[in-house]
């Protein structure tokens, strides 16, 4: 029991240095040889844990040996991308200024009712709505409206409008996070003269956000 244990723990810690090496990417984000680096680690950390008889070392060998061999694979297809285009492919665009290629479509073995289910995702109720609908190398859909079904913005509107940045969550679950903090820039006694103007405490706020302008988001907990 106990060896089976340490195994567990031992191949868990190789697991996730292994995964943090191949970088933050979402499972539906990552590249060909990404996702079959996936699949094949998880075949091999269950060969030293169902086999005690076996090395753990036959687990852990291959596992970074398969990490090395992406991060040098990575580093290669970045620095050139010819050898990226033949391997990983290029991107397909599907629509062209408003125009659907159904030969691109066919080509990349999509239907019309697979586009119109990925389009209604992303708030789209019509093709006739697209100037540009691109599918890129990771599998994931761009879409790019016709100008006159695009959102208004203030530069369209002649407004100026200060930018606003993103918002740093500095306090979560009454506990202060120091690192949104230096994100944003303040420090503890600005934090607590934000508290205090909103009549709260640090133990008293569920959720609190500043943005890059100094606004303040505050969700206290019931």
């Amino acid at each position: 029991m106990a060896t089976i244990f340490v195994r567990t723990v031992i191949i868990y810690a190789v697991l996730l240095v292994a995964v943090r090496a191949m970088g933050k990417r979402q499972v539906g984000e990552l590249e060909v040889s990404e996702l079959i680096i996936t699949f094949l680690l998880s075949e091999l950390a269950v060969l030293p844990l169902s086999n005690v008889n076996a090395p753990i070392t036959h687990g852990i060998i291959p596992v970074v040996l398969l990490i090395s061999a992406e991060v040098i694979f990575s580093f290669l297809t970045s620095r050139c991308p010819k050898l990226r285009r033949i391997l990983l492919g290029k991107p397909s665009i599907i629509i062209k200024k408003g125009v659907l290629d159904e030969r691109e479509l066919a080509r990349l073995r999509i239907s019309a009712a697979e586009l119109m289910s990925e389009l209604r995702l992303k708030g789209i109720a019509s093709p006739e709505e697209v100037e540009y609908a691109i599918i890129e190398d990771n599998g994931q859909l761009s879409v790019f409206k016709k100008a006159k079904y695009s959102p208004l913005t203030p530069v369209d509107a002649g407004v100026k409008s200060a930018e606003r940045g993103i918002a740093h969550f500095v306090i979560s679950d009454g506990a202060i996070s120091e690192d949104a903090l230096a994100d944003a820039g303040i420090g503890k006694d600005s934090l607590y003269k934000i508290l205090k103007e909103n009549g709260a405490a640090v133990e008293d706020v569920y959720l609190m956000s500043v943005d890059d302008g100094g606004g303040v988001f505050i969700i206290k907990k019931r």
